[in-house]
């Protein structure tokens, strides 16, 4: 194939079905959003680097597609929303709590096997508010976001970063072990994992060879709250079964698993986390948790929660169940004598409003109406002139 008509990896052309699916989708997670007080927010896809530079939100150079600007600025094109968001309220917007809902394309360099590099993402943030209910809102959202878009047999994978992070401080693992820890059981390389554990503490191999153990229902946390060695895993637990037992409480408990190895990203989250699972689908379709030290790097303390939905792996997983909307087939396409366009779009709105997919052609002679029909192939065309209506 000639090099200018080749994609880069990572990157995806969309044909009109794929369009029309992916807007369906889209609009019910908006609506879903708004319809639980959620505002919409958009922010820019540019940002300059260093917003990415620092704090728990800080991503490696490597990572981001660079851009310079005509003063030799070095900007970015955003690999997440939620920093943006995070600016936008700590500068933009006044005190209190703020609900956001967004939906945009985010970026990565990075080139991973099966990983887009260009993905749209929806999502919500709840920035300003903390607490157990705050949590449980968070969650039963994401559970009602892709129930709204048509999703089934999927489950909410729920962790917490404090238990990962407490049994590390019983055992006094430095930073810079931790960080290839995490690595080892995000990526599960068990055996990895292993043999660094063998060079710690005698008692940490056996811990962490029970983590992966530990997933799967309710059960779970009762386990996980005999490991527990200190206040810190203690409390992971508790917020764990309080969250539990409000998303009991309202009926949605058999959306619920729990994976007391899921540790996300280590330092961006800073308490609960979250991803939606399909078992048909081999990567995650939503991802989110608390990340109350986000804003820190404006100078302001503000706590958060939320979470993202990948809209093409959703739509794959839709298309797996035959769940998506596929576009309707047009009915009648309506053409006119050049005197009568105003008629012709009332006799389109009349077909509408009877349950019809019409479409208004500029169609001003009857052949040129008969190729537009089968071009988009209608089931039917009205030709509009001074005379009346002829059906072709």
């Amino acid at each position: 194939m000639i090099k200018k008509f080749k994609l880069p990896s990572g990157i995806h052309d969309h044909l009109p079905d794929d369009c029309y699916s992916r807007r369906i989708v889209e609009g019910k997670l908006i609506d879903c959003f708004r319809h639980y007080g959620y505002n919409e927010i958009e922010t820019p896809v540019l940002e300059r680097y260093e917003l990415f530079d620092s704090g728990v939100g800080k991503v490696e150079l490597s990572k981001l597609f660079k851009v310079t600007d005509v003063d030799g600025e070095l900007l970015i094109l955003r690999p997440d929303i939620t920093m943006p968001i995070s600016r936008i309220v700590c500068t933009k917007l006044g005190e209190g709590s703020h609900k956001l809902c967004y939906i945009g394309k985010s970026f990565s360099a990075i080139e991973n096997e099966g990983k887009l590099r260009e993905f749209t993402q929806a999502g919500v943030e709840m920035m300003g508010a903390q607490g157990g209910d705050v949590d449980i809102e968070i969650v039963m959202l994401a559970i009602k976001s892709l129930i709204a878009a048509g999703l089934e047999d999927f489950q909410i994978e729920i962790g917490h970063v404090g238990f990962f992070k407490g049994l590390l401080d019983a055992f006094k693992v430095c930073e810079e072990d931790r960080e290839v820890l995490i690595n080892s059981i995000e990526s599960k390389n068990g055996i990895k994992l292993y043999n660094l554990s063998q060079e710690m503490d005698s008692r940490l191999p056996e811990a962490l060879s029970r983590l992966p153990m530990l997933f799967g229902g309710e059960e779970v946390l009762y386990t996980a709250e005999k490991m527990c060695l200190n206040s810190e895993m203690r409390r992971a637990v508790e917020e764990l079964k309080c969250l539990y037992a409000g998303i009991k409480a309202l009926g949605y408990d058999k959306y619920l698993c729990f994976d007391m190895s899921s540790v996300g990203k280590m330092k961006y989250y800073s308490g609960m986390v979250m991803r939606g699972i399909n078992k048909n689908l081999g990567r995650s379709i939503l991802a989110g948790g608390r990340y109350d030290g986000l804003c820190d790097a404006f100078g302001k303390h503000i706590p958060a929660v939320g979470f993202a939905i990948g809209i093409g792996y959703l739509v794959t997983a839709l298309g797996n169940q035959n769940k998506l909307m596929q576009a309707p087939r047009v009915d009648c396409v309506v053409g006119y004598s050049p005197e009568m366009m105003a008629k012709a779009e009332e006799r389109v709105n009349s077909l509408r409003s009877q349950g019809y997919n019409a479409i208004c052609s500029f169609a001003t002679d009857k052949n040129r109406l008969e190729e537009c029909k089968r071009e988009v192939g209608a089931k039917f065309a009205l030709y509009i002139c001074e005379k009346g209506e002829e059906r072709l």
